[in-house]
């Protein structure tokens, strides 16, 4: 059995709230991936910026003789309290508190891993003593050795390594008293930092989307409001024409584009009215005139059946004519059958007529005639 109508209402909000959905769905993903490029694009500036900062400050000549100590593998931290080593480390704590960096250093390539630590502008359990060694991931390790060689700046992708954990770090070249490139100057930011970040996009991007969706829904409602009421009006009243209701529409207020369909629908239901009125008249018209032909040939047929019968005068197929004929016809039978007996003309005919009976002793009676 076929379902019964849906109202357009309900069919356009079918269409436009998953479509909605779905846009404000791809606006909160596309915005969370703008948001995270525009986050990871920012820890890589500020790595970049920073690691370069650091080189081109470090002095060259009190950092040639921190490296001179950094290989002697020293096992106290006197050095850490030397003026050299103070008047490198000290900006660059400030600089790596004031960035929320989480470690700034310097580094030489060698040792029985794969680097020393020569600067570590971090304080507490994390700090790496002058003279220690640490192995890195084999990638940033050819980044570093190739920032040594062209005195390019290496920058890693998020990676982790064994003793710090998930790091996205920058290396930019450290050069000596003679302007040679002898060290890199690191810094890292842990992954937790770039996962906050990315957590407050998440949520950034959610909030959007939730917006939007809201926004878009809200909007749709009354769209879809300003056009099904109108469109469904539209449709009741094309549904009335069909079953046979051919009043006039009865107007009312409808968008542009809809009130042209409501004025197109309402012409041509009057169109079609008057057609329809056209073809009433004609079918009357024709029952009319096929119902006075069949009166005629009837009244033929029965003013023909007596033999008794002389009609003369102006006869014709006019149906008052055939009226008077058939009345003589029946009037001539039953004298001829001695039903009744006449005197006199009692049936009163047109001008110029005359109705007569032949009876069967010879007699002529006159039974109707003209004035």
């Amino acid at each position: 059995m076929r379902r019964s109508s849906i109202p357009i209402q309900t069919l356009l909000l079918r269409v436009f709230l998953p479509a909605v959905a779905v846009v404000a769905i791809g606006l909160g993903l596309l915005t969370y991936s703008r948001l995270y490029d525009t986050i990871l694009d920012g820890f890589d500036r500020k790595l970049i910026t920073t690691s370069a900062l650091t080189g081109a400050l470090i002095d060259g000549r009190d950092h040639d003789r921190l490296i001179a100590i950094a290989r002697t593998e020293p096992k106290t931290d006197e050095a850490e309290h030397s003026a050299e080593y103070l008047r490198a480390v000290l900006p660059m704590r400030r600089i790596r508190e004031q960035l929320d960096l989480t470690y700034l250093y310097t580094q030489i390539l060698g040792g029985k891993k794969d680097i020393i630590y020569v600067l570590d502008g971090t304080m507490g359990d994390e700090h790496s003593p002058i003279g220690s060694e640490d192995d890195l991931p084999p990638a940033t390790l050819a980044g570093i050795r190739r920032s040594e060689r062209v005195g390019s700046i290496h920058l890693s992708p998020i990676e982790f390594q064994e003793q710090w954990g998930l790091l996205k770090t920058a290396a930019a070249p450290v050069r000596s008293a003679n302007g040679r490139i002898v060290a890199t100057a690191g810094a890292d930011v842990d992954v937790s930092l770039i996962r906050v970040a990315t957590q407050n996009a998440l949520f950034a991007s959610v909030v959007i989307g939730m917006a939007s969706l809201l926004a878009c829904t809200l909007i749709i409602l009354v769209i879809v409001r300003r056009l099904a009421q109108p469109l469904d009006r539209l449709r009741q009243e094309a549904l009335r024409i069909a079953g046979g209701d051919h009043d006039p529409i009865r107007q009312f207020p409808a968008p542009r584009d809809i009130a042209t369909l409501q004025r197109a629908l309402a012409e041509s239901t009057s169109e079609m009215t008057g057609r329809l009125a056209d073809r009433r008249d004609a079918a009357k018209a024709s029952a009319i005139e096929a119902g006075i032909a069949m009166l005629d040939f009837e009244l033929a047929k029965m003013a023909g059946r007596t033999a008794h019968l002389r009609f003369t005068g102006a006869y014709a197929d006019e149906t008052d004519a055939l009226l008077r004929r058939v009345a003589a016809s029946r009037l001539a039978e039953r004298i001829a059958t001695g039903v009744i007996t006449l005197d006199e003309p009692i049936l009163p005919l047109a001008k110029g007529e005359r109705a007569t009976v032949a009876l069967a002793d010879g007699r002529i009676v006159t039974i109707g005639k003209g004035a």
